[in-house]
């Protein structure tokens, strides 16, 4: 047996020298404490060294960062494997030119054109005006998204065009002008007078500048327009970032942009991501040049895996004369970001697999039994840089003088060690539970232009997304999924759990929850005042509330079973006894698993902890999917008007039956809904449309929100105002012409089910499995309360009226 694990081993080892950037890496120290605050330091005058302190530390300079990347090459690095980064990349690096770098012709490709019906108006904001923001997590910090609007204007972005309509009155809406890019812009955010859009400059490929670049690294622009003049904007700022595009947040005046990039040393290439603007590359020598840009750059004495450069940017986009100031962080990974009005928060998992655990044990076993030659070998090949062996090799060269030595012992001294090997992994295992799977968090502190790092904390688990995170009275709330885990020593597979936990603002530890809800992870995580949500799932759908009173002592107040799951909390009052949940109904089956149905709506009441319930629920049909279940600003809720909102796609045996937005109501906590607005043209379904990494009908609901007493809903296709009393259409504009393929089944009188696809997130007429019709109008759970089932025969509006308003060309 001990010989079969150790050919195993022997193939393993092999195979990770192939294993570039693998997800495990392997550490000859121990790792760090769970929460270990760092410590800011300057670097020193020699090169710095990787040891594993956890401190931050600072480059006192660019030629300290340069000894410091060839010193410690980073193998897994795109760059040294030769390729040419896409946009699609999420972590690409990033560095900057001198000031004698040649002028480059304006990447943008954008044109400005106006319509028959431009305007002078000003877009400036009216605070008196009713109308909704962006579904945004914290209050104060805005999210970049695909539109925007002012209460006047709508500021809408469909592929390669933003288009800027006058919304008021919305029976004269119309659009005045539109910006063409020739890349195509991911985001946008609006202040006052000024409209900031970004996205991957796949233009920049072709200027001769980018040429005259050795390191041929996606960028990201970043350009700010004048709206004085709706009609006619102006471009008043031009940027673009050397790296792809992370995420954004705009908090006063300031956009916040992130970026990311492989951190690796290429001679004669600067040492920190580029900048231009206006084509032109600004220098890193800011006693010599008009207009520089220097971030000081920060490392941990750690030793990396990949290392990876997170840029943060502060743009002013008011004051766009104001220079931009930003930081860069040598940073493992990035994976998800949560801000507060006061700091970012980023952070990633890291993996710590029990085949690297069991090369450590065998090494502490084996090495003191080598001779004096063999351990010399082991010694140097640790002691080697990582520009000489990286750590997949110094894990494999190891490995082969472990596994030479067990080698040559007889079957007897094998079975023996084996047997040791086992017992010593066992116990690292219990000792490094935490470690196999962790998150690690950190803070940023922003402040206008400021940027400061302020400290770094690990907790156990995995976070789900930016709504597991949350800031409160300077503490960081967490919700964590330890994920199950294997092992081979074991019959059985460790189970999972979540956990809550509160950091203060150091990041160290002030309270715990966990092993909550073994068997089961996270679906979805909500931080309310003092209390946190947690929606956990394997075949019910358990809803935890716990009370985040104490910090010290978080405690689980009340929990609702129900059947299905939500992916999205939203709440519904402000003191957060009430939310609605947005996911989907499962069905058990036979076998003690579960089938995966349509979308479901939840109304769940904390009102009386002792009795919580799920007040109501509402069935969109087995074969039913929305954008809303992973994009939260897909989901429009308004307590004062008594409207939500959200965008939906429906099918009827396999077959696209309905695309665009569902309105409800909520009365004496029980939805109901109020309407349909279809999206579809003349009973067609559109051309297909690449966004967010998946492919959406242009007839797909993106959007949905409100100005006085319109509702509007946003689709590549169209732009439609409808009456919110009513839902009456006041008016639909015609966003993208053409592009219609196929013609809508009519609604049967009950949704029709079949197994969950991506809704439209597939290409025309995918086949689906046919099932049976759910039968019957209402159903009561086991809550007692009333479960609604979706009926065709509701009221549905008009999809497109006799005029409609065509957007300039």
């Amino acid at each position: 047996m001990f010989k079969r694990i150790l050919k195993l081993s022997l193939v393993l080892s092999v195979l990770a020298i192939f294993a570039g950037g693998c997800t495990f890496p392997w550490k000859q120290t121990a790792p760090a404490p769970l929460i270990q605050e760092p410590v800011v330091s300057e670097a020193t005058t020699t090169a710095p060294t990787v040891s594993n302190t956890n401190q931050l530390k600072k480059f006192n300079n660019y030629e300290e960062l340069s000894q410091f990347l060839i010193e410690n090459n980073n193998p897994e690095s795109s760059l040294n494997r030769g390729t040419l980064q896409t946009a699609v990349d999420v972590a690409a690096v990033k560095n900057t030119l001198s000031a004698t770098a040649p002028q480059a012709a304006n990447t943008s490709g954008l044109v400005v054109s106006e319509s028959a019906t431009a305007s002078g108006d000003s877009s400036t904001p009216n605070n008196s005006l009713d109308y909704s923001k962006t579904n945004n997590q914290v209050a104060g910090v805005d999210e970049a998204d695909i539109i925007k609007t002012d209460g006047i204007y709508i500021y809408a972005l469909v592929r390669n065009e933003l288009s800027i309509i006058k919304a008021t009155p919305a029976a004269e809406a119309a659009a005045v002008s539109k910006i063409t890019f020739q890349s195509r812009p991911q985001d946008i955010f609006i202040n006052g007078n000024f409209l900031a859009v970004f996205g991957s400059d796949s233009q920049i490929y072709a200027q001769p500048l980018y040429k005259t670049f050795r390191r041929q690294n996606v960028y990201s622009f970043f350009k700010v327009f004048d709206l004085s003049d709706p009609a006619n904007p102006k471009q008043v700022r031009d940027l673009d970032f050397e790296g792809s595009y992370y995420d954004a947040r705009l908090i006063g005046d300031y956009v916040y942009f992130l970026t990311n990039t492989y951190g690796s040393y290429l001679a004669n290439e600067p040492l920190v991501p580029r900048v231009l603007e206006n084509g032109q590359v600004l220098s890193v020598k800011c006693d010599s040049a008009v207009k520089c840009f220097a971030p000081e750059v920060y490392y941990f004495d750690i030793p990396y895996d990949s290392y990876n450069f997170t840029n943060i940017t502060a743009i002013n986009i008011k004051n766009n004369a104001e220079a931009i100031n930003g930081q860069v962080y040598l940073l493992n990974n990035s994976q998800n970001l949560y801000v507060s009005q006061n700091n970012i928060y980023i952070t990633y998992t890291q993996y710590l697999n029990e085949y690297d655990l069991e090369q450590l044990v065998k090494k502490e076993l084996v090495y003191p039994k080598l001779d004096v030659a063999d351990q010399d070998k082991v010694n140097k090949i640790e002691a080697a840089p990582l520009f000489i062996l990286n750590s997949n090799e110094k894990k494999y060269k190891i490995a082969q003088i472990i596994d030479r030595y067990l080698a040559s012992l007889s079957d007897v001294e094998q079975t023996a060690f084996g047997t040791e090997i086992d017992e010593k992994l066992k116990q690292k295992l219990v000792e490094k539970e935490k470690e196999l799977e962790k998150t690690v968090i950190h803070k940023i502190a922003i402040n206008g232009n400021k940027i400061e790092y302020r400290a770094m904390g690990e907790v156990n688990g995995q976070i789900l997304n930016q709504f597991s995170l949350d800031e409160n009275g300077g503490n960081l709330r967490l919700a964590t999924t330890k994920n199950q885990t294997w092992s081979r020593l074991d019959d059985q597979a460790k189970d999972s759990y979540s956990n809550i936990y509160v950091l203060d603002a150091n990041l160290k530890p002030l309270g715990s929850l966990e092993n909550l809800a073994t068997t089961e992870k996270i679906y979805a995580a909500r931080f309310i005042g003092d209390r946190a949500y947690l929606v956990t799932f394997k075949q019910t759908d358990p809803l935890f509330v716990i009370s985040l009173k104490d910090p010290a002592k978080p405690a689980v107040l009340g929990a609702i079973k129900i059947p299905g799951f939500s992916n999205y909390l939203h709440p519904i009052d402000k003191d957060g006894n009430k939310l609605i949940g947005l996911g989907r109904d499962v069905e058990e089956t036979a076998d003690g698993g579960v089938k995966v149905k349509g979308l479901k709506l939840s109304l769940f009441d904390f009102t009386d902890l002792s009795k919580p319930k799920e007040a109501d629920s509402y069935l969109l049909g087995v074969d039913s999917d929305s954008i809303a279940l992973s994009d939260h600003k897909a989901f429009l809720y308004s307590a004062e008007k008594n409207l939500l909102s959200i965008p939906a796609v429906l099918r009827d045996n396999g077959r696209l039956a309905f695309a665009g937005a569902l309105v409800f109501t909520i009365n004496n906590d029980s939805f109901s809904l109020k309407g349909k607005i279809d999206h579809s043209a003349a009973g067609h379904f559109s051309q297909s449309d690449s966004w967010g990494g998946f492919n959406y009908y242009d007839n797909t609901v993106k959007r949905s929100l409100y100005i006085n007493d319109s509702l509007i809903t946003f689709s590549n296709k169209f732009l439609k105002i409808n009456d919110l009393a009513t839902l009456g259409e006041v008016k639909s504009l015609e966003l993208t012409a053409g592009g219609d393929d196929y013609i809508i089944t009519p609604m049967p009188s009950a949704s029709g089910s079949a197994e969950p696809s991506a809704g439209d997130i597939v290409s025309p007429e995918p086949p689906l499995p046919e099932t049976g019709l759910i039968e019957g109008a209402a159903t009561t759970s086991e809550t007692g309360s009333t479960t609604s089932v979706f009926d065709g025969g509701a009221p549905a509006v008009v999809a497109v009226p006799a005029a409609t308003s065509t957007l300039p060309q």
